[in-house]
């Protein structure tokens, strides 16, 4: 076969296996899934950087009493931004081997076994990468962990941690860049913060930036005991109604993604209490996931990769997936090599996750298990 011929058919192939790797990622997933279905999947980006436009506080409204009213300019918004991040999987054939498969069939045959474990190996670090801290991992995706950093100072009784990071240069610590908040309850949510939050009252300013973490191996729930299983009702609900509080509406939470141990330990407590399950939601149902559980109209479920004893609460109307590509995966070559008389290509990902703010995002965590 022609070096032109055969090229053409590693590429029509490849071509096709990636349309049905990437199709299977996004449909066999729930988190891609439903950026799918919302639209937030963003193809073809570009920049030296990521980056967008943070609205940290609102003008601030005065009284007025018939005097002079003071104007003053708006300064309510900071930038924030990532890199972008990218992976690649390779593969060659040397002259030699392709001499061998001049044959279509036979060259087919090759890559039928070949292009399924590229793919496969993309797809599986692609699973996982929503977890993923990008900071501490330079080179990786900008995961959830990201901005889900605590003070590592949680003690048993505190119900929240204290968020202690930066994402896209942005500190997360509550009251870092402005604002005051209320800190009237006798016991405090947070030990080291010391106010109401993530009750209360205050400025915008002050958790702008600011992830609800929960410990949910808190003495203070309530419950007279800090195990997943007596907490995870109280734990959720409180979460819900916190992530609301200061975003409203909009910050009504569309998923809890929960480790498979806390996913199952959540089951049994409610079949011990005799009651009939609600399923996921039914934009979860219409996508092919009908198992799982709802609390105050938020999905219960659990997925692949997810840490052990870990949660996320997620906004993903304020999350999407960036890609550099026109797709979710994009293959190059093959081209030869004449230093090593090989033909080489490679099938890669480029791009990053994108949180509008973490104060939209929810972690829960046995901060103050031992």
């Amino acid at each position: 076969m022609h070096n032109q011929e055969w090229a053409a058919v590693v590429n029509t192939t490849t071509e096709q296996f990636l349309s049905g790797a990437a199709d299977m990622t996004i449909r066999e997933r729930m988190v891609f899934a439903m950026l799918q279905n919302r639209g937030r999947l963003k193809f073809g980006q570009s920049g030296t950087e990521l980056k967008w436009q943070v609205k940290f506080a609102l003008p601030e409204t005065e009284v007025y009493t018939g005097g002079v009213l003071d104007f003053q300019p708006s300064d309510k918004y900071r930038q924030a931004s990532i890199d972008w991040r990218g992976y690649a999987v390779t593969d060659t054939m040397d002259e030699k081997e392709r001499l061998m498969n001049r044959g279509a069939q036979a060259l087919i045959n090759r890559y039928s076994e070949i292009m399924p474990d590229m793919i496969e190996s993309l797809m599986q670090r692609m699973d996982t990468e929503l977890f993923i801290n990008g900071v501490t991992y330079t080179d990786r995706l900008h995961g959830l962990e990201t901005f889900l950093g605590d003070d590592g100072n949680t003690v048993v009784a505190d119900r929240v941690a204290k968020p202690s990071t930066t994402y896209a240069g942005l500190s997360t610590v509550p009251g870092a860049l402005a604002g005051t908040w209320s800190a009237n309850t006798t016991t405090k949510p947070s030990a080291q913060l010391a106010t109401d939050w993530p009750g209360g009252e205050g400025d915008s300013e002050y958790d702008y930036w600011s992830p609800r973490l929960l410990n949910w191996s808190s003495t203070g729930w309530g419950t007279g005991k800090n195990t997943w299983i007596d907490n995870c009702e109280i734990v959720l609900r409180k979460g819900n109604s916190w992530t609301r509080l200061t975003t409203g509406k909009a910050g009504k939470l569309d998923l809890w993604l929960v480790n498979e141990d806390m996913f199952d330990d959540y089951g049994t407590k409610q079949s011990l209490k005799q009651r009939i399950n609600v399923g996921p939601s039914q934009e979860l149902i219409e996508l092919g996931f009908p198992n799982g559980y709802q609390q105050e109209g938020v999905s219960i479920m659990t997925e692949f990769g997810v840490p052990a004893d870990t949660g996320y609460g997620l906004n993903v109307d304020t999350m999407e997936l960036r890609c550099m590509y026109d797709k979710l995966y994009a293959s190059k070559g093959p081209e030869y090599d004449m230093k090593t008389m090989s033909y080489l290509w490679s099938v890669g990902f480029f791009g990053n996750w994108k949180y509008e703010s973490p104060k939209w995002f929810v972690k829960l965590k046995n901060y103050a298990a031992s």
